[in-house]
């Protein structure tokens, strides 16, 4: 996260995690401009989030578009059976279903299991929010998702790296 006043995030974080990991950065902001991709770019992102729910479909397309172009990958979050034909035809390769409900901030892994016969099996799915442990993951891995993004498990962590390997499934 890089926004400042709502995440307490920083462009610095990006530039400073970008340059010591080997792993893909994923810039977690509402994406909203074309500046901001190509800043994503800048400091280092291997990846951008595009949230259907704040873009309509030219926008949706413009960027995915934009983003290719500048060899970053796009994270399309969606929440709905309609969100998600709005990224399958703006040609998203990535979907995340995010379980947490915006409107009142409720998270439900369920949203996932609901949602996840809507992905195509060549669109990689990825299930966001409410991840807290190792039987969450278990369980929606059944579903066959193909990745999780955790955020809030993490960051409340006392120990992060305990977290993450106490996450890791074999």
């Amino acid at each position: 996260l890089t926004e400042p006043h709502w995440f307490l995030g920083s462009d610095q974080y990006l530039k400073e995690i970008a340059s010591q990991v080997s792993i893909p950065v994923l810039r977690k902001d509402f994406t909203i401009s074309p500046y901001m991709i190509y800043q994503a770019k800048a400091y280092g992102a291997s990846a951008i989030l595009l949230i259907c729910s704040i873009l309509d479909d030219a926008e949706l397309h413009d960027y995915m578009q934009l983003a290719d172009e500048l060899h970053l990958d796009v994270l399309t979050e969606t929440h709905s059976a309609g969100e998600i034909e709005r990224a399958v035809n703006a040609g998203a390769r990535i979907i995340g279903v995010n379980n947490r409900n915006l409107k009142d901030f409720t998270v439900d892994t369920a949203n996932s299991r609901k949602l996840r016969d809507l992905i195509p099996d060549d669109i990689i799915f990825v299930s966001e929010s409410g991840v807290k442990s190792t039987d969450d993951i278990r369980a929606i891995r059944e579903i066959g998702v193909d990745a999780v993004l955790i955020g809030e498990t993490l960051m409340r962590a006392d120990d992060k790296k305990a977290k993450l390997d106490e996450l890791r499934l074999s």
